[in-house]
């Protein structure tokens, strides 16, 4: 829908006047816009509402983006159609680079099947036969589209249009992108695509548009969800679900659905087949959708200027809101589905949401990489510059910390993976190392200055005393039945839908059975219980911010709001929108809070991480930039890592392996608070294989590196990099050299008093940073009690998905202060000094 423009948005783009604000985009914005002169919005050529699509600044400034920009400009010219957004202008030499195309008042076939549901199959054929039209138009021209999916495709009044050739291009033009990137949606990609982009041919649109056609019949995404991996595979061998699909229309679908690229009809064929049986006009609840579209860029054209920030439509055009001049001035961002989708830059893909890997293969990793657990830390110092990671140390004068935030897999509540508190904080009671037990194999601990409190396979909870190690106490819901774990065709599953737990002060605080609960940390009788959502991912876990408790409203993705409770009473505050009622698989996330820095909380929302203000939920910022693109609405950021003034997100672009699963990771930062885009955190992309980032602070940025099947040169390493310059400063090999049938997992590195800590199943590993940002030689502790390696596992995987009691998983370091707690697969947990 239409936003207000924001304090810092152009007022005029070329010969058009700016009205409102359409969404943020991959490389920049996208805003409706009048020709001057033309304010109405009246009848003539001049007073049609276009989209004008912007390129950011620093985007533009690479010669290659323009190259791409002005080939796309040219693309969208050479093509007509009823079925298609016209193309009325545009200029690439502009300071900041803009093309214009007809606007759509209508929303995206993605957003009207997550609010109306499914199509019947008439409505389902009405929209094929136009698509299929428009594809043709395409094809007459020479042009292969190559992104077709729900996002890009518009539902307007008179029928839908096909939008975007952002990455569409003549098939004997020289690629723009980077060789072997992955440009397109996973999900609805067709299986030479998947192979290599330079294999895309016409009868691939004809693949991908069959996809989306599955999609608005049944309101899922045809190759279903999960690892980005394990989708491609299943498009790569056209594993289609088509049950739901009505039988006559899965004839027409199943033969666009081979993976002969010849064997399958052309655009125009396809559309005469669907012509048969198709309706002639959209279901009420898509024409109600449209209309509202309708009415609302009538309140905007009626207003004659710009819709202003704090405004909506209807307030605007009815003057019921505050005057401008006492509007606030904290930036908000809107990013509703856009019509015009981000244009991309040279070499960049659609990152998936998780790095994840094929079925059975490592799952490990997965219990590492989560987002921040709860709570604001001790440090935060009056708004001021005051390092978190120097609480509790003694420098700059302050006294030792209290332990107030606990510390999870992602460090403190930032989510940095450094924990801020120095070698002189130990948690309460702790005398000498010690020796604990869990009944089951761990996925998700958390600690603080009384306990140690992990999740198990199971579903359960189990606190160990900080102190010495021995059980204060367990939690069960009683909906506890299989273990946790991934179905076969990538569905989560989680035993009551526990979420990781999180510690703060003299509290636990978790979601487990649809409730909300607030424990006693020492003996974890509940002090409070309220009604909330459940995990969506291993990393979902409740979010501590002063004084209120922030937790996601539903048990699975779709609909998933952002809730705040109070910390004392549970009593909730106020509620905020993550995600739509409907929500296609390839989009699903970890909806949940995920960081904060002290004065803002930031969540996963459905197309990016959001940025709100604690107190009222009002939205900050949105993230934008080249992580933006390649999926729709969706940024591929599934978690953020917070750290003084900046956050940092990673994504994923396709490699050169032959197989075309193969992905690299680039690091993209923002600015914290509003989100806006600060670019890529530079480092040596021969170490992007098979990476993904862990720990980082002020000084230095952490990589884990690991090789699968697609990436089997790469090594299983740490890499660690000056996060200044992108230096690589340190290499670390891990896991060594294992007996045949033998493995020893490693943890991710958390940082600790300017030391980098991380565990395998023998040994503790501690590496000095020092001042100048140079890393001292490494150490290596060998705790008493520590498991040693262990079978790797040999169970298959295809049949019932991913167990997660049947894998070997990854340890966890918790550092608290100068105690290092080290949590095993097997339930081992040892808590020692930290070395050094």
């Amino acid at each position: 829908m239409l936003g207000p423009l924001r304090e810092d948005s152009p007022r005029r783009i070329g010969p058009y006047g700016i009205r409102a604000r359409l969404g943020a985009g991959g490389m920049g914005e996208v805003f409706l816009g009048l020709r001057e002169g033309d304010a109405q919005g009246g009848p003539g050529a001049g007073g049609v509402p276009v989209a004008v699509k912007t390129v950011r600044r620093d985007v533009a400034g690479d010669p290659g983006f323009r190259d791409r920009f002005r080939r796309e400009i040219a693309v969208a010219r050479s093509v007509a159609g009823p079925h298609l957004a016209p193309l009325l202008d545009g200029d690439a030499e502009a300071e900041m680079p803009w093309l214009a195309t007809g606007y759509v008042p209508g929303p995206t076939l993605s957003a009207a099947v997550r609010g109306a549901g499914a199509m019947d199959e008439a409505e389902v054929r009405m929209l094929g036969a136009g698509l299929a039209h428009a594809l043709a138009a395409v094809h007459a021209a020479g042009i292969v589209h190559r992104d077709v999916k729900p996002g890009n495709v518009m539902l307007a009044a008179d029928g839908p249009r096909l939008i975007d050739f952002g990455i569409a291009r003549d098939p004997g033009a020289t690629p723009l992108t980077t060789t072997s990137r992955m440009v397109g949606s996973p999900g609805f990609m067709s299986p030479e695509h998947v192979a290599g982009s330079g294999r895309v041919v016409p009868a691939s649109d004809v693949f991908s548009l069959a996809s989306v056609l599955c999609f608005a019949a049944t309101g899922r995404d045809p190759f279903g969800d999960g690892p980005v991996a394990a989708v491609l595979y299943r498009v790569k061998y056209v594993e289609a679900d088509l049950d739901d699909v009505p039988e006559a229309l899965r004839a027409v679908l199943t033969d666009c659905l081979t993976a002969d690229p010849s064997a399958r009809p052309t655009a125009g064929e396809l559309a005469r087949r669907l012509a048969t049986g198709a309706a002639g006009r959209w279901p009420d609840p898509v024409a109600g959708h449209i209309a509202e579209y309708e009415r609302e860029l009538a309140r905007v054209l009626a207003l004659g200027g710009p819709l202003l920030p704090g405004y909506t439509p209807t307030e605007a055009a009815t003057g019921s809101h505050a005057a401008p001049h006492q509007l606030p001035t904290r930036g908000t961002d809107f990013v509703p589905g856009l019509h015009i989708a981000p244009t991309r830059g040279p070499g960049l893909a659609p990152p998936p949401r998780r790095s994840r890997r094929a079925l059975g293969v490592a799952l490990a990793a997965l219990i590492v990489l989560g987002a921040a657990t709860g709570g604001i830390l001790a440090w935060r110092n009056n708004g001021g510059d005051h390092d978190p990671a120097d609480a509790g140390t003694g420098k700059g004068g302050s006294p030792a910390a209290r332990i107030v935030a606990g510390v999870s897999e992602n460090g403190g509540p930032d989510g940095s993976g450094t924990v801020p508190y120095g070698r002189d904080v130990r948690p309460t009671g702790w005398k000498k190392p010690w020796k604990g037990k869990l009944a089951r194999s761990p996925i998700g601990c958390s600690a603080g200055r009384d306990v140690l409190v992990c999740r198990l396979v199971d579903g359960t909870y189990e606190a160990l005393s900080a102190a010495d190690g021995h059980r204060l106490w367990t939690f069960d819901t009683g909906q506890t039945t299989r273990a946790a774990g991934w179905g076969p065709r990538g569905q989560f599953f989680m035993p009551a839908d526990a979420t990781r737990p999180t510690v703060h002060d003299d509290t636990v605080l978790l979601a487990a059975g649809g409730r909300l609960q607030s424990l006693d940390a020492r003996t974890g009788a509940v002090r409070w219980e309220t009604a909330a959502g459940g995990a969506h991912d291993l990393d979902s876990a409740p979010l501590v911010l002063g004084d209120l408790v922030f937790a996601a409203t539903t048990t699975s993705p779709d609909g998933a709001s952002l809730a705040a409770h109070d910390r004392a009473t549970g009593a909730r505050k106020w509620e905020k929108p993550l995600a739509p009622q409907i929500i296609s698989n390839g989009q699903k996330g970890n909806f949940w809070p995920v960081a904060t820095d002290g004065r803002v909380l930031y969540a996963i929302g459905e197309e990016a991480p959001k940025a709100f203000r604690p107190e009222d939920g009002a939205l900050l910022g949105t993230a934008g930039g080249e992580a933006v693109q390649g999926r729709g609405d969706s940024s591929g950021c599934g978690e953020l890592r917070v750290r003084g003034r900046s956050a940092f997100c990673a994504a994923k672009v396709r490699n050169d392996d032959p197989s075309g699963f193969g992905l690299d990771m680039i690091a993209m930062k923002y600015e914290a608070g509003t989100l806006r885009a600060r670019g890529r955190v530079p480092f040596d992309q021969a170490l992007a294989a098979g990476a993904s980032l862990t720990a980082l602070d002020d000084a230095v940025i952490t990589l884990r590196r690991r090789g699968d099947e697609y990436t089997p040169g790469v090594p299983d390493e740490l890499v660690v990099v000056s996060r200044d310059g992108g230096r690589t400063l340190g290499r670390f090999p891990l896991g060594g050299k294992q007996a045949p049938g033998m493995s020893n997992p490693v943890s991710d590195p958390l940082i600790v008093a300017d030391t980098l800590v991380w565990a395998d199943s023998t040994t503790l590993y501690t590496v000095p940073i020092r001042r100048d940002g140079s890393l001292g030689p490494l150490k290596r502790t060998r705790p008493a009690g520590a498991p040693g390696p262990s079978p790797t596992p040999t169970y298959d995987p295809v049949p019932n998905g991913i167990e997660l009691d049947k894998e070997l998983l990854d340890p966890q370091v918790l550092p608290v202060g100068g105690v290092v707690h080290v949590v095993y697969d097997d339930g081992t947990a040892l808590s020692v000094p930290l070395p050094g």
